[in-house]
């Protein structure tokens, strides 16, 4: 007997929808990005990329996350988003 589909949680929906513009998002990063953005960051991020960027302005965007990302993680030892509460 076939189980009944599960009904997506609004994380499983988020990371959905970033799989829709993954070509400019750290992929690896998928899941944390999905618990981190509101439904609306994404929904801006999807209009960023379908239609209201060149192609090199998305190119350099992708670079600067990757390099954001990195710095972060140096610096603070948490990934971008997990910072100490502190410094929230």
């Amino acid at each position: 007997m076939a189980m009944p589909p599960r009904s997506k949680t609004a994380v499983d929906r988020r990371a959905d929808e970033l799989d829709t513009i993954a070509s400019v998002l750290p992929i690896d990063r998928r899941d944390e990005l999905a618990e981190l953005l509101t439904d609306q960051d994404i929904e801006t991020l999807r209009h960023l990329v379908n239609e209201g960027m060149g192609e090199n302005t998305l190119r350099a965007l992708t670079s600067d996350l990757a390099y954001l990302q990195a710095w972060s993680q140096a610096a603070t030892g948490a990934s971008p988003g997990r910072h100490p509460k502190p410094w929230l």
